[in-house]
């Protein structure tokens, strides 16, 4: 029987305020230490992937959102990370939540802050940047981490 290749995926959420975006500063993991990135996490495999970005939404900053409230809005498809793999990253955003954003894996970050979408730090990871930009603007689907031809 032929062997399919097989892709992870992570989820980001990307929750807005006006022209803000909450961001985490990662810290203590041992991959971009010091950088910013959106809540986000992998995908376990038995939700949908909606379901796991309201999962991973709650389980970092205690905010809670209905995975029907979540707005798909773009897939990256992405060599680059901890360990170079090839893997897919479906942001969605969230613009309806509840709750009082909250830094709940002290292990994993260190800092918590809205940033103006407009102007994302210089520390934002590259990939978490690309597909902020992309989810505002519109664009579908992107790659990251691919030399071109």
């Amino acid at each position: 029987m032929r062997q399919r290749f097989q892709l992870t995926t992570s989820v980001f959420v990307i929750v807005c305020r006006e022209d803000n975006v909450l961001l985490l500063r990662r810290s203590n993991t041992g991959w971009m230490d010091g950088y910013l990135s959106l809540p986000a996490g992998s995908h376990d495999g038995g939700e949908t992937l909606a379901v796991a970005g309201a999962r991973e939404l709650r389980e970092e900053t205690g905010l809670v959102v209905s995975p029907d409230a979540l707005r798909f809005a773009h897939l990256m498809h992405c060599r680059s990370g901890d360990t170079s793999a090839e893997w897919l990253g479906a942001f969605f955003i969230a613009e309806r939540w509840e709750g009082t954003p909250a830094l709940l894996e002290k292990g994993k970050h260190d800092e918590l802050g809205w940033h103006d979408v407009n102007r994302l730090p210089p520390d934002v990871i590259p990939y978490t940047a690309q597909g902020i930009r992309c989810a505002y603007e519109g664009v579908s689907y992107s790659d990251f981490g691919w030399s071109r031809p």
